[in-house]
């Protein structure tokens, strides 16, 4: 334990002043806990279903766009050496998306591509990344199959129906949104009928259609344009935004749910760049609509999180040297609040899962 700690100090001294990039930064919070739900009467018409949802117990966070190419391109690079002993060493779109070519020996965006586009992948590779950040993005096994979802789980009957775990773990630090979560995010405005708080009709602060195109041309949205060069690279429409600060919710890519939708579907939320029928015949970015996609289907991803950072030990909402310290006293003193692999021991892959969780919320 003494001797561990000591080299654990070097460690972390060094990650003061060279800490890695966030892969995952600019977060919001989505406070105003408790909030109601939406009305019946407020998502049913012409094409939709009719539901309750969006009310939220609890803050959060989530990230301001979707995450975009070259995030998902640091996550291909680090679990390429798994998935090509477990899968193939050809990279398939589930993994991929549709920007990162992945052949033996090349991993790269592919040339032409923007690499701040919104990136894609499956349902099970978002969970695995979910589970990657949970575990402060270490490039170890464990770090990829457990945490926020069990990879064990993820398996398929012959006749074709998946068994995935449905929810997240409770000790999840990182997850895949849920339908209330990304409908609060996007649509909720804690502001509205005299501070009781309401919904937006579209995701921007507004209740009418927002108009598709080019910024330079009036657009205020990726959705329903399917020309070269769309989606567009995220924050492309720098005025356009939720209450609570989310971009690119209307377009570029309708993005996926952790909710089960039955049949080894699962929910998606917001528009896809593609999604070209005129709003006033199809109004799909409505607060009533809700989308499905399959499990091994790429489209778009957002990850949320707990609203305190897991290294803001003292949680007085800074992560510092302070944070550091303490974390070396629990330590030392064998507190199970630093079991961050939740497995009951505490070794060298705590100090790690906190090292990086350190040097990424910096």
């Amino acid at each position: 334990m003494h001797r561990f700690s000591t080299v654990f100090c070097v460690a972390v001294a060094g990650s003061i002043t060279s800490a890695q990039p966030d892969l995952v930064h600019d977060w919001v919070v989505v406070g105003d806990p408790g909030n109601r739900d939406t009305t019946i009467e407020e998502t049913e018409g012409p094409f939709h279903s009719g539901f309750e949802a969006g009310g939220v117990d609890y803050a959060y966070r989530i990230l301001e766009t979707e995450l975009t190419v070259e995030q998902q391109f640091e996550f291909v690079v680090a679990y390429y050496p798994l998935y090509a002993d477990r899968v193939s060493t050809f990279g398939r779109f589930e993994f991929t998306g549709f920007d990162i070519t992945v052949i033996p020996g090349i991993i790269r965006i592919t040339p032409g591509h923007d690499p701040h586009r919104p990136g894609t992948m499956s349902w099970e590779y978002f969970a695995r990344y979910c589970n990657w950040l949970h575990h402060g993005m270490v490039n170890e096994p464990w770090a990829y199959d457990d945490g926020a979802y069990d990879t064990s789980t993820f398996y398929e009957d012959p006749p074709g129906v998946y068994h995935h775990q449905l929810v997240r773990s409770l000790e999840a630090r990182y997850w895949i949104p849920s339908l209330d979560e990304w409908l609060k995010a996007a649509h909720w405005d804690q502001s509205l009928n005299g501070g009781e708080g309401g919904y937006w009709q579209y995701p921007a602060q507004t209740n009418e259609p927002l108009p598709a195109g080019l910024p330079e041309d009036g657009g205020q949205r990726n959705a329903g344009r399917n020309d070269d060069g769309f989606p567009l690279a995220v924050k492309s429409y720098p005025d356009v935004q939720s209450y609570y600060g989310l971009y690119d919710t209307s377009g570029g890519r309708s993005e996926t749910l952790e909710d089960f939708a039955g049949f080894g579907d699962r929910r998606s939320e917001g528009s896809s760049y593609y999604n070209i029928i005129p709003d006033p015949v199809y109004p799909i970015d409505s607060l009533g609509i809700r989308g499905i996609v399959s499990m091994m289907r790429a489209d778009g991803v957002r990850p949320a999180g707990e609203h305190f950072r897991a290294s803001d030990l003292d949680e007085d909402g800074r992560v510092n040297f302070f944070d550091v310290s303490l974390f070396i006293r629990m330590y030392l003193s064998e507190d199970e609040r630093v079991d961050f692999r939740n497995d009951g021991v505490l070794n060298t892959d705590d100090v790690r899962v906190f090292i990086g969780l350190y040097e990424n919320q910096l």
